[in-house]
């Protein structure tokens, strides 16, 4: 199982710092220090590599998030983003490098992807009806493209990003900045 790991976490490594398609089988293998039918072995093909690296990713994420109810569930979003930042780089989404890596040619690839946005987007709109006592799309909305944001402005900025884009939001949960 460690060797499933390593290969996991090379790959994404690789991936996230040089692309999808310009991390080759070779590489990925001599940073997780294992041979090609190792790797074959754990994963049979590239796409379900890839595929393993976005599920392993996205369940890493979102288990460092807390319950949509509870009520530093917003907070803790921005702040493991940043953590992420520091940790994994600044330098966009990994999610979004895959979609468009993929969006033309492979669309389960592509679909997985936006798996992670879908996702995402649900989470903060059940956190923000929490926070709020009541849903309301726009606040939601908002606070999601503050994430989004976050993650782009970060290119720039670099981990702060996400600590500027939680303080705002939590201005338009206190009521403070309704964007309705």
């Amino acid at each position: 199982m460690q060797k499933r790991n390593d290969i996991l976490q090379a790959a994404e490594r690789l991936f996230y710092a040089n692309g999808f398609h310009a991390t080759s089988t070779d590489r990925i293998c001599e940073e997780a220090g294992v041979s090609t039918r190792t790797l074959y072995r754990h994963f049979p093909s590239r796409e379900a590599l890839t595929e393993a690296v976005m599920h392993h990713r996205q369940q890493r994420f979102f288990a460092d998030l807390l319950a949509a109810d509870d009520p530093q569930a917003i907070s803790q979003l921005f702040a493991v983003l940043a953590q992420w930042m520091r940790e994994y780089g600044a330098s966009g989404c990994f999610f979004l490098k895959a979609w468009g890596e993929y969006a033309s040619e492979e669309e389960h690839l592509a679909a997985l992807a936006l798996d992670f946005r879908y996702t995402l987007r649900g989470y903060i709109s059940a956190c923000t009806g929490h926070a709020r006592g009541e849903h309301q799309q726009a606040v939601a909305d908002a606070v999601w493209m503050l994430f989004e944001g976050a993650i782009t402005s970060a290119l720039i900025i670099g981990p702060e990003a996400a600590q500027h884009a939680g303080a705002a939001a939590q201005q338009l949960l206190a009521g403070g900045g309704d964007p309705s």
